[in-house]
């Protein structure tokens, strides 16, 4: 009988072996590319086509190749970091603009180093020269109450800055929305429904100037109505779920009467969701017995019960932008001039007609 003969099987592909630490002609070697372009790839990959960049960075991956930073920075005059001070970072909105800072910043070749204090640690000087010390080449802000403790610092290091979440005409190098105009969308909304008398769940106005631009743009926007934003049903707390779930078992005591408010606006939709939880454990209809709407439109927003009406901010626009005006700066080139980011009202079912029973 004849024999059959098994073809041996294809060798497997064996990564190569180094008894050395990597170097970039090593990587260069693997990837077929002369040493320039991985260097371009590791430093400036917006340079180099898709196609390269890939080859270049699996031949990284493959030898484990690591670049000398400290030499690197020392050859460029540049760490390619990027510092961030963010302060009552969880629970908030402001995860979602430093992923998008992060990502724009990472697109360019740069590192984000994130300091998240408690906010009251937040101005402390410590903080904000720890980063310069470790060589950032840019600084992002949160807000221009910390502006006005790390300006001398920036001016002296001649360090690039962005403020986030600001108003553009308080700074040239401020990223934010109008907050009035915010405030108009969601009160001209509710006074379409007929809501006269309102309260209001916000956060700590003590040194937050996000906080009070939101109360002030609500109560211009509810006064311009002629409509009554109700002292009684007007509660300032800290951020999250359980302090508005808290704050609106206080106003649900006050909705006896005529004189009651037919509906609640709350500064961000974390409070929102703890406002509603409060009061569908009181048992009170949203929005047959109150009506409430928030700002933001997290991600959790249509999936509350009901779905929350609330306005939309520009939250991860913010952090791209910061970025590209980084970037940009660094580079010589001309930065976005600041300008006020758009805002629009996304209705829900957490709103409806002011109950026919209230004055």
């Amino acid at each position: 009988m004849p024999r059959t003969i098994s073809k041996p099987s294809p060798e497997p592909e064996i990564s190569p072996v180094l008894t050395r630490s990597a170097s970039l002609a090593d990587v260069a070697a693997l990837a077929g590319v002369s040493t320039g372009t991985v260097s371009r790839v590791l430093s400036k990959p917006e340079m180099i086509s898709a196609e390269t960049r890939t080859r270049v960075l699996a031949a990284v991956d493959r030898l484990g190749y690591l670049a000398n930073g400290a030499a690197r920075a020392l050859a460029m005059k540049r760490t390619m970091t990027i510092g961030a001070i963010v302060p009552r970072f969880g629970g908030s909105s402001f995860p979602t603009m430093v992923q998008a800072l992060e990502s724009r910043l990472a697109a360019h070749g740069y590192t984000l180093l994130l300091s998240a204090p408690e906010h009251n640690r937040s101005k402390e000087p410590a903080i904000l020269r720890t980063l310069l010390e470790r060589g950032v080449d840019g600084v992002a802000l949160l807000g221009e109450e910390q502006l006005v403790h790390a300006l001398p610092m920036l001016t002296s290091s001649r360090t690039p800055y962005v403020v986030m979440w600001a108003p553009p005409d308080i700074d040239e190098n401020a990223i934010g929305f109008d907050e009035h105009t915010a405030a108009g969308l969601l009160v001209d909304h509710l006074a379409g429904l007929g809501h006269r008398r309102i309260g209001f769940i916000g956060g700590s106005t003590v040194g937050n100037q996000r906080a009070q631009r939101r109360v002030s743009g609500v109560a211009m926007a509810i006064a311009r109505h002629g409509m009554t934003l109700c002292k009684e049903a007007m509660i300032e707390t800290e951020y999250g779920f359980e302090f508005g779930a808290l704050a609106m078992t206080r106003i649900i005591s006050t909705l006896k009467g005529r004189q009651a408010v037919s509906a609640v606006v709350c500064g961000n939709d974390y409070l929102a969701a703890g406002a509603l939880s409060a009061l569908d454990h009181a048992g009170i209809s949203v929005p047959g017995s109150l009506s409430v709407a928030s700002f933001n439109d997290n991600d959790f927003s249509p999936y509350l019960h009901p779905p929350l009406t609330t306005v939309r901010l520009p939250i991860r626009e913010i952090g791209e932008q910061a970025g590209e005006n980084l970037i940009a700066r660094l580079r010589g080139e001309p930065s976005v001039p600041g300008r006020h980011l758009d805002v629009s009202l996304v209705v829900r079912k957490s709103t409806g007609r002011r109950a026919a029973n209230l004055a």
